[in-house]
């Protein structure tokens, strides 16, 4: 059944919100749902923050956790942060002992190897666990809809792909149950059915459910949300074509932030810049129902605001409110001179800096990738004589936006007169190229064995396909391998990461996945008296060596840098400063904060009003953290900062706001 207006579809079941970091997923996730919960009083609504770094408590303005909580004031409705550590040890307590006891029956490994390896809190679980999660919530039937907020677009298809991929992951624990049942058979002549094959129907049953679901037209739907920006709408319409190939629905796309007001020359002139982005967005997504929200002087949070918010959104006809507070005249002169403590220079940055590895990170949307790219530019022209690479480690690439031309996943010289490289990691292909030599390997090692016997062929069956029992967070080893392979060739390699939940897990990745590591490479060397796995054991031992070595540069002030990046925005600010915690104690050194996009100050009331707001979030930063790190203000520009010419032009650009 089709839907004509926004989310009028009464038989939806699941309704996910997607994007660009920053564009407004998780403001829009919590306006759809209270206004549905409202038009549906007699169904359950539940929403659910699938991103690590969650932000929904942020936005409705109330502590959630990793429990379901009612909304205050709605009592229909009902949120969720999960808590992907927890869901694991819940997964694992009740799982456990049937896993091991597969492991053990198909493999040589004894309880000692299985206990190591199961204890092992993995990366890349959180999307593993959102997955089942999801998956026992709607087969419970308590909630008569689902709404998801998910992660930034690289990690979000990662999360849509997992289905398919958990049930490779069956499959290989049934080759392990297989190999039990024949014996079974050979030797007692019948095989009755355990809990290893209930466990085994069961993920496959709940899985399947999982992917028909997301498959289906009448209950499900994918809302992409996007700002009119080209790097937002570049990552809309990949995220588009990812959502076709997997078969999930897309009626609305929800185009934020829209700049109606033109009181300014500054706001005229970002309008101007606008229409062009709001022309391409009409163009390239006509087949969808576009719903337009406007850029509010103030930011979206709380019941009311949220309220207000989704108001917008379910407008069939295109009218807009007026901001009431901006045309009452009420603004006064004094709000003319907002002025806050004097910030530092990123002079030192672009010039002075002795690091090898700088490492861009924030929440979504605030400007890593931009000013990454910029800082690159700007050190490239400052050092003529090093050479720089910059470096995205974010699934959802936009380094290639940023600079204007095509970088990929092979080191490319950016501008011709300077020693500047770009490389767009393509974490996904190098495990996919790690995985077939492992399988080669084995396939080899198992061919040459002469003995024979059935426990070979289960053996060499259950070995050949065991990587595909890898977390799915082994693909964010591989960029630290490359990082590993390529840091030897340059003076600097500048990284713009993945927004702040799995920036905080690539960070944590090389403790977790050196345990990972050698864990696996124990239970491979099992087999040494069935056969030599010398060069299948080789490459475990070499990405563990790779691994070890980034862990030692990674906490190194001498050689590395974390630069926060974050906005003058609350739930910005909220994600900042559990972000830095997160730093500490990983100890990775981190000395400076660059809030970015601060409005300048204009004559005109909409940037007063939004720029009185956001010093007193500067103040409340420059208080918690000013005499730790070194903090830097950039204003809001009325233009994209995008391709080399506009990047150049910032370099020589006055740090210091009025």
């Amino acid at each position: 059944m089709g839907s004509r207006g926004f989310l009028d579809n009464t038989e939806l079941r699941l309704v996910l919100f997607g994007g660009k970091g920053g564009c407004g997923k998780t403001t829009s996730a919590a306006a759809a749902s209270i206004r549905l919960a409202g038009m549906m009083p007699e169904k359950k609504v539940l929403v659910i923050s699938t991103d690590p770094a969650h932000s929904l408590g942020d936005s409705v303005g109330m502590p959630i956790g990793g429990v379901i909580t009612q909304m205050e004031g709605i009592k229909n409705l009902y949120l969720l942060e999960m808590d992907a550590y927890r869901l694991y040890e819940e997964f694992r307590d009740k799982h456990e002992g049937t896993m091991k006891k597969l492991a053990e029956r198909g493999t040589y490994f004894d309880k000692d190897d299985i206990e190591s390896f199961f204890s092992l809190s993995l990366p890349g679980m959180d999307e593993v666990m959102a997955v089942i999660e999801v998956a026992n919530i709607l087969k419970s039937g308590a909630y008569d809809l689902i709404i998801l907020d998910t992660a930034p677009t690289g990690h979000t298809l990662r999360l849509l792909a997992l289905p398919a991929r958990m049930e490779r992951w069956i499959a290989v624990l049934d080759m392990m149950q297989d190999k039990y049942r024949f014996l079974k058979r050979h030797y007692t002549g019948r095989y009755k059915r355990d809990d290893a094959d209930d466990f085994l129907e069961m993920m496959e049953t709940d899985l399947g459910g999982v992917k028909a679901l997301l498959k289906s037209d009448r209950e499900t739907e994918f809302i992409p949300v996007t700002i009119p920006e080209p790097m937002a709408i570049d990552e809309t319409e990949r995220l588009l074509a990812s959502l076709r190939d997997y078969g999930i629905s897309v009626k609305s796309i929800i185009a934020n932030r829209v700049t109606e007001q033109a009181e300014c020359p500054f706001c005229a002139s970002r309008r101007e810049e606008m229409d062009e982005s709001l022309k391409r967005i009409e163009e390239s997504f006509a087949g969808y129902k576009i719903i337009r929200a406007p850029l509010f002087p103030y930011e979206i949070k709380g019941l009311k605001r949220l309220t207000e918010f989704g108001g917008y959104l379910f407008r069939d006809e295109r009218e807009y409110l007026s901001f009431v507070e901006l045309k009452s005249g009420t603004q006064d002169s004094g709000q003319r001179s907002i002025a806050f403590s004097p910030l530092a220079s990123l002079s030192d940055l672009f010039e002075k800096n002795d690091s090898e590895f700088l490492i861009f990170g924030g929440k979504g949307g605030v400007g890593k990738t931009t000013i990454a790219a910029v800082t690159a530019l700007c050190m490239a022209g400052a050092n003529p004589d090093k050479r720089i690479l910059i470096l995205s480690t974010d699934p959802a690439h936009s380094l290639s936006d940023s600079f204007g031309c095509r970088i990929g996943d092979e080191i490319t010289h950016i501008d011709a007169g300077g020693r500047l490289y770009g490389l767009e990691i393509d974490a996904e292909k190098m495990l996919d190229d790690f995985k077939k030599e492992y399988r080669t390997s084995i396939e080899e090692l198992f061919a040459r064995f002469a003995a024979g016997g059935i426990d070979i062929k289960f053996d060499r069956d259950v070995l050949s396909g065991f990587i595909d029992i890898s977390p799915p967070g082994l693909d964010e080893i591989m960029a630290l391998k490359k990082m590993r392979e390529i840091a030897d060739s340059y003076d600097l390699v500048i990284l713009d990461t993945a927004p702040t939940g799995h920036l905080i897990r690539f960070l944590e990745t090389p403790e977790i996945a050196l345990s990972w590591l050698k864990a696996f490479l124990r239970l491979l060397l099992k087999y040494k008296g069935v056969v030599s796995l010398g060069r299948a054991a080789e490459k475990v031992i070499g990405l563990t060596r790779d691994v070890r070595r980034i862990k030692e540069t990674l906490v190194d002030a001498a050689k590395t840098e974390f630069i926060g990046i974050t906005i003058p925005e609350d739930m910005s600010m909220a994600e900042t400063g559990r972000l830095l915690g997160s730093l500490k104690k990983l100890g990775v050194p981190c000395r400076r904060i660059i809030v970015n996009m601060v409005m300048p100050l204009t004559e005109c009331n909409f940037c007063l009003m939004k720029r009185k707001e956001e010093d007193g979030y500067l103040r409340q930063m420059d208080a918690a953290w000013g005499k730790e790190y070194a903090i830097t203000a950039f204003p809001l520009l009325p233009y994209p900062i995008k391709g080399i010419d506009r990047m150049t032009e910032i370099c020589s650009f006055d740090q210091k706001l009025q």
